[in-house]
């Protein structure tokens, strides 16, 4: 990979990768300029006024993007992104719905973005959330999506990271 070319440029339609978070790069700088195009976030962190200005930052324009917000609180924001009502981060049920519900109205070829990853395992048992992403990855990849799943590796052990990376295709690592 050329330090010009985004991280995630050759991820193919229908490919899952795990995308390891850099505590230097960030995430959003990894994404092709197209992929804001058709892009859907599921955000276990961070606000969309925050997403909304790394979309900016790296070229998007953040009025073809949606955004889930998964939070324990409303989120009140009034942008060009289209933001979802929230959902809780332990109701995984809820955001299977959500998320399928968004699916439906991506163009194959487009993007799943799955935000802080690391994070949910703070609010749900590894082997319930492991369940949730299976399901995730199968979605997407029956519609021919991208998917890209951000976890933070420090922050989880090996332990409970590589029943993870068993579900997706490959790993790729921010500098």
């Amino acid at each position: 990979m050329s330090e010009d070319r985004p991280a995630l440029a050759d991820v193919e339609p229908g490919e899952q990768v795990i995308l390891l978070q850099s505590e230097t790069t960030a995430s959003l700088s990894a994404f092709p300029a197209d992929a804001y195009d058709h892009l859907l976030v599921v955000a276990f962190r961070d606000s969309p006024i925050r997403i909304e200005r790394r979309i900016r930052d790296h070229g998007g324009d953040p009025s073809t993007v949606t955004v889930i917000p998964v939070s324990g609180t409303e989120i009140d924001y009034d942008g060009p992104l289209h933001v979802t009502d929230h959902v809780s981060p332990s109701d995984l049920t809820g955001l299977a719905i959500r998320l399928s519900d968004e699916l439906d109205t991506r163009p194959s070829g487009g993007w799943l973005y799955f935000r802080g990853l690391s994070v949910a395992l703070m609010y749900v048992p590894p082997d319930r959330f492991f369940r949730f992403l299976d399901h995730a990855h199968r979605l997407a990849h029956v519609r021919d999506l991208r998917g890209v799943y951000e976890f933070y590796r420090a922050a989880i052990s090996d332990d409970v990271y590589r029943p993870f990376r068993g579900l997706f295709d490959r790993e790729i690592r921010l500098p």
